[in-house]
């Protein structure tokens, strides 16, 4: 009988393995994709050349920065939307499943914003900043 068990768990947990390997498999590549190219001396050419930058971020022309960050302050507007709709919903109404709302969609949301707003900066400023450098300048000024 408990070698029944055993077994019946054992084929369970097999497939359960076989995904999280996969998974592992998955994430390690597509770290490795994102670490590609990502050496110091690209780096410091990518500050350099701001014509690199808006090549790496599909803009063909200077002339067309102005539209960008048009739709930029959009994607603001869009990612500032959510999280306020489950901050007033969380409010007005705290209980476990809008604070659970708020707690899923605030944190990317919140980033994207951040994340928009180095690339607005970039752009007005015709020149590549490393978010870590921006943010250290934001916040240490």
């Amino acid at each position: 009988m408990f070698k029944r068990i055993g077994n019946s768990i054992a084929s369970r947990l097999s497939p359960t393995r076989m995904h999280w390997m996969g998974l592992q498999r998955d994430f390690a590549a597509r770290w490795r994709h994102f670490r590609h190219g990502r050496d110091a001396g690209l780096q410091k050419a990518v500050e350099d050349d701001f014509v690199l930058v808006l090549a790496a971020w599909g803009i063909e022309d200077k002339t067309d920065i102005p539209g960008v960050v048009r739709d930029l302050r959009l994607r603001c507007l869009v990612l500032a939307v959510p999280v306020l709709a489950a901050l007033t919903n969380a409010l007005l109404m705290p209980d476990f499943r809008s604070l659970l709302t708020l707690a899923l969609i605030a944190p990317p949301c919140l980033f994207g914003l951040l994340v928009t707003f180095w690339r607005i900066a970039i752009l007005k400023n015709k020149a590549f900043t490393p978010l870590h450098r921006w943010l250290t300048a934001c916040f240490v000024k």
